[in-house]
């Protein structure tokens, strides 16, 4: 069963994500009408954010695994692997199958903002930081809009929401389930033994896949 399982992740070398300008700057602390930004400091902005751009490699993976039950708190999948959370419970309530995702934006870009931190240019390296943190999140959604369109084909959607190990009451030793089922050193990600994610900039999260009708009918 496992190989079978395995056989089916999809994996994106090249994802197309851009991240959003305004999300950039609100993680930096800007605030429409209120933060007031000099001809110098926007140059720094622009510059530091074609940097980042640049340098982010956004790749990830994502694995479709069919639910055997839930009970209780615990979602017990096909191939074994259990996961207890009475949140991610809640939001697999409708779904038959869970999909498992990961995204990374690769090293090239952590190593430059340490490297502009060493060098005392912490604000060019925050600001890098800040890119390379949102555009880990545009490549999962762009993962999650490529699934939502080859689901709606098959009459199923994905839940309006996602989860994340460390959110809620899901703890961070969840990533290690993600990430040995996703087999993420093929996208050069390793996990510490904290199970923190290296590169840094690399999310995972979790999702259900519904019946149309199913949340049309929670609507």
């Amino acid at each position: 069963m496992a190989e079978a399982l395995y056989s089916k992740i999809k994996y994106f070398d090249n994802i197309p994500a851009t991240p959003k300008k305004e999300l950039i700057l609100t993680r930096l602390g800007y605030r429409k009408g209120i933060t007031e930004l000099n001809a110098h400091d926007i140059a720094l902005v622009e510059e530091s954010m074609r940097q980042g751009q640049y340098l982010c490699k956004p790749e990830g993976a994502y694995l479709i695994v069919p639910i055997s039950t839930i009970n209780g708190s615990v979602i017990t999948l096909d191939n074994g692997v259990s996961i207890d959370s009475l949140g991610l419970t809640k939001l697999l309530q409708n779904s038959k199958s869970v999909v498992l995702m990961a995204a990374t934006v690769g090293k090239k870009v952590i190593d430059k903002i340490f490297e502009e931190v060493e060098k005392g240019n912490a604000a060019n390296g925050l600001i890098i930081d800040s890119v390379a943190s949102q555009t880990a999140d545009a490549a999962l959604d762009w993962m999650v809009q490529l699934l939502r369109k080859i689901l709606i084909r098959e009459g199923k959607v994905l839940t309006k929401h996602r989860y994340s190990p460390g959110y809620g009451d899901l703890p961070l030793s969840y990533q290690k389930v993600i990430f040995d089922m996703l087999q993420l050193e093929r996208l050069n990600i390793s996990l510490t033994e904290k199970f923190m994610l290296i590169p840094e900039k690399s999310v995972l999260a979790i999702a259900g896949i519904e019946d149309k009708g199913e949340q049309d009918n929670n609507e």
